[in-house]
């Protein structure tokens, strides 16, 4: 009886630590926060072997607008100006360069001078 109760005891013990880490974990935002940035480190990755093919990126950004989006094309410039941006040449317009954040990027295309294409979203 008494090893049934200390079984029982260790039982529960695990149990409640089980359920607290479940509970912290999912009120935490941290894990939330880890994936984004996992996601990040991808997408900048990805967008990093574009500019060594000297890929055309097509890009759909997110605007401040609910049922809106912009979607903007061509190479990129430079690997990167901060950490979580890139600098986009626009192909319809050669003179503008637009400094884009990784944040606002929804989905990505990328199409290489081989003809492989590329596609990503979040």
């Amino acid at each position: 009886m008494e090893k049934r109760s200390k079984v029982l005891n260790k039982l529960g013990k695990f149990v409640l630590l089980y359920s607290a880490t479940l509970l912290d974990s999912f009120l935490s935002d941290d894990h939330d926060k880890r994936v984004e940035d996992e996601n990040l480190a991808y997408i900048r990755t990805k967008l990093q072997e574009a500019k060594m093919q000297n890929s055309l990126l097509v890009l759909q950004l997110k605007t401040d607008k609910v049922d809106q989006f912009e979607v903007i094309f061509g190479w990129m410039v430079r690997n990167a100006v901060g950490k979580n941006q890139i600098v986009i040449k626009e192909k319809k317009n050669t003179q503008l360069i637009r400094i884009i954040s990784l944040e606002s990027i929804d989905k990505i295309s990328i199409l290489s001078p081989t003809g492989k294409n590329i596609k990503l979203a979040r």
